[in-house]
C-alpha cells in the first residue's frame, strides 16, 4: 500500500452505505481512479461537504496494488464549481464533459486531458455568452485530444479535398464528410445531411471553436451530430446518458 497525492477532478459520486461515498476521479498523475471516502456523508465529516462533482482539489489516498478501489485520506479544495448547479443548462453541459472523461479517458495518466477538462469546466462556469456553443466547443476539444477527430475538410472515403458546396453529408461510419462522388458508397443510415453553414461551423468546432460565445446558426444540428458521432465511435452505438439530460434542458 502506498500513499498517493495528486491533483484531481471529481467526475462522479456514488452513495456507499449510510456514511460513505465512492468517487470517480480524473487525476493529473494517475489517470482515472476510484476512491472511497469513508464517513463523507456524516454531518461532521472531515471532508466538510467538499466532495461534489466538478470540484478540483489535491487528493491523497492509499493506493492498494491490484485493487480498483482506494481509500481517500484527504481532499484539499483547489476550486469548487457548485455554481454550475444553479443553472440546469450549465450543469447538463458540465455533465457531458465529465462523462466523456469518465467513459473514455485512457488508463495511462494524461496531464493535458486533465488540464483541458478543467479549462472546459471553468469556461462553462464563467461563460457569459451562449452556453450550448461553449459546450460544443469544449466537448470537441476533448474528443479531438482523445484521438477521434472527424475529417471535416477532406472526404473521409477518398481523401479528396471537398469543396464546401451545398448539400454535403457527414458519414458516421467513415468518421467525416463525404464528397458527392462517394456518397453512393456510404451506408444511407450512416449519413447525416449538413447545410453549408453547418459544415462551416463543424470545421470551426473541430479546430477549437471561436471562443467568443456567439450562438451557432446550426446549434441543434451540431448537437445531434456530436451525440451520434460519440455514440458511434466511442460508446458502442449508445448515446451518453448526459445527452438525454442535456437535450431535456436545451430542447
Amino acid at each position: 500500500m502506498s500513499l498517493v497525492t495528486t491533483f484531481a477532478t471529481i467526475l462522479k459520486t456514488y452513495e456507499y452505505s449510510e456514511t460513505s461515498k465512492i468517487l470517480r476521479l480524473l487525476t493529473r498523475d494517475h489517470g482515472l481512479c476510484s476512491v472511497i471516502a469513508k464517513g463523507a456523508r456524516r454531518p461532521k465529516s472531515r471532508f466538510g461537504g467538499l466532495l461534489e462533482p466538478f470540484t478540483d482539489g489535491i487528493a491523497t489516498f492509499y493506493a492498494k496494488e491490484g485493487r480498483e478501489l482506494h481509500t481517500l485520506s484527504a481532499f484539499e479544495l483547489h476550486r469548487e464549481r457548485q455554481a454550475l448547479g444553479r443553472e440546469l443548462a450549465r450543469y447538463a453541459a458540465a455533465g457531458l464533459l465529465t462523462e466523456i472523461a469518465l467513459r473514455f479517458a485512457p488508463a495511462a495518466p494524461d496531464a493535458e486531458l486533465f488540464d483541458q477538462l478543467g479549462r472546459g469546466l471553468d469556461r462553462l462556469l464563467a461563460e457569459s455568452g451562449d452556453v450550448e456553443t461553449a459546450m460544443l466547443e469544449e466537448a470537441w476539444k476533448l474528443i479531438v485530444h482523445l484521438g477521434f477527430a472527424p475529417s471535416t475538410e477532406r472526404c473521409s472515403l477518398c481523401g479528396r479535398q471537398d469543396e464546401a458546396a451545398e448539400p454535403t453529408h457527414f458519414d458516421l461510419m467513415g468518421g467525416g464528410i463525404v464528397c458527392e462522388r462517394c456518397q453512393p458508397q456510404a451506408e444511407k443510415s450512416s449519413l447525416r445531411e449538413l447545410s453549408r453553414a453547418a459544415r462551416a461551423e463543424l470545421v470551426t468546432l473541430v479546430r477549437g471553436g471561436r471562443g467568443d460565445g456567439r450562438p451557432l446558426e446550426s446549434a441543434r444540428a451540431q448537437r445531434d451530430l456530436l451525440r451520434d458521432f460519440v455514440a458511434y465511435h466511442l460508446a458502442d452505438h449508445r448515446p451518453l446518458n448526459s445527452f438525454r439530460f442535456l437535450e431535456e434542458r436545451l430542447g
